[in-house]
């Protein structure tokens, strides 16, 4: 089952797009986007019921559904599996996102063994990624986490993290510490993610 509730990171977007029903296609422009929906403002009637597809030029079709109406504008949430929302996201914020959001979620592929502690147990895992905000894993055996976690690499001391999405055993997770904190942990071991925020700070 995909869960994408925990932890929110939006995006203003500000861009025209359409949403496309059985009843036709709705102009619209896109407010903001995250990994679990968009705010849009509609120029037309949305349905109430219904699979939709909000597509965004470069980025084809998102299949989503209304959550909800507030004034002028509309919140769709998106139905997708979540990796697939997870790499939309990071396109988006490529595309779209401010400096500060480009340093905080800049990734880096790594395939470290590691693990992932929580609820009283230790799980082994492979970190997929990482950067200054958080990581995504692979766990070697399904389970279960609640609350926070904390991981834990051959290379680095334990970071805590909020899970803030699940597909099957591969979770994304979000670092509680500050980014400062993060670069101190993996400068070392991974100078890239350091770099970043040198260079943040820099301008």
């Amino acid at each position: 089952m995909t869960e994408l509730r925990l932890v929110e990171q939006q995006i203003a977007v500000m861009q025209p797009g359409k949403v496309h029903s059985p009843d036709g296609i709705v102009d619209c422009e896109v407010l903001s986007i995250s990994r679990s929906g968009a705010r849009v403002r509609p120029l037309g009637d949305l349905p109430e019921l219904g699979r939709l597809y909000l597509a965004i030029r470069g980025f084809g079709q998102l299949e989503c559904r209304l959550e909800r109406t507030e004034a002028d504008a509309a919140d769709l949430v998106f139905t997708g599996d979540a990796q697939s929302l997870d790499a939309m996201f990071q396109d988006m914020l490529d595309r779209f996102g401010d400096a500060e959001g480009r340093r905080r979620y800049l990734r880096r592929s790594v395939l470290w063994p590691g693990s992932l502690k929580g609820d009283g147990a230790i799980v082994d895992c492979t970190i997929l990624n990482m950067s200054l905000g958080g990581a995504k894993v692979a766990l070697a055996e399904e389970h279960s986490f609640t609350g926070t976690v904390t991981l834990v690499g051959d290379r680095f001391e334990g970071l805590a993290a909020t899970i803030v999405w699940k597909s099957g055993r591969v979770l994304g997770l979000q670092f509680k510490a500050d980014t400062a904190q993060v670069a101190d942990a993996l400068g070392q071991v991974l100078p890239a993610i350091k770099e970043s925020m040198l260079v943040g700070a820099a301008r």
